[in-house]
């Protein structure tokens, strides 16, 4: 039965606590949480990069892009419709469909942003990814309680301008230890 959410982790990184028993998608995946709430939960993977590259993107939208892209290959933010295309960014935060997570990060889904980052009058900090992660309602909460992720704070400078194969390191650098040794097989004190 899903546990009643207590505590939002919209704004926060998650990580994937890996299983000496299970594989899973989500296995050594950071995921920034853009919304959690009663109706569920959605976020972004954004240490798993793609073999497509972002200028192919443009170019197969027919966008011309007359300044050079942050973002060499398209993250696969997460097996929920993955052939739609989610922009995480910081400010400037007001395109035609966006979610505000917070007063630096939102996620957009509009056509908008990528044409002003194609002009390259768009965000300086964006991700752009294919799909994105969600959870039903109580799920996230659920998962939580059995210790499937370990939550962090959010860190802009680990989301937008770490190497996503270094993320999981530079944060675990930060909470100050290695995230990728804890395990969820353990149970709750």
């Amino acid at each position: 039965m899903p546990t009643e959410n207590t505590e939002s982790c919209k704004n926060k990184l998650l990580y994937f606590s890996p299983s000496e028993k299970h594989f899973s998608y989500f296995t050594d995946s950071l995921i920034y949480i853009c919304d959690h709430n009663v109706n569920g939960s959605m976020g972004m993977v954004v240490n798993r990069a793609t073999n497509i590259k972002t200028i192919d993107l443009f170019n197969s939208l027919k966008l011309k892009v007359t300044k050079s892209l942050v973002q060499e290959n398209l993250l696969l933010g997460g097996p929920v419709n993955p052939d739609a295309v989610f922009v995480l960014h910081g400010k400037p935060l007001n395109w035609d469909s966006t979610v505000l997570v917070n007063d630096e990060i939102a996620l957009t889904t509009s056509s908008d942003i990528l044409q002003a980052i194609a002009e390259g009058s768009g965000p300086e900090n964006y991700l752009i990814a294919l799909g994105y992660a969600g959870w039903n309602p109580g799920q996230l909460d659920e998962e939580l309680s059995e210790n499937v992720w370990i939550q962090n704070q959010s860190d802009f400078n680990i989301i937008f301008n770490t190497p996503a194969k270094n993320q999981v390191d530079a944060l675990s650098k930060t909470v100050g230890f290695n995230l990728r040794m804890v395990s969820p097989d353990f149970g709750n004190a």
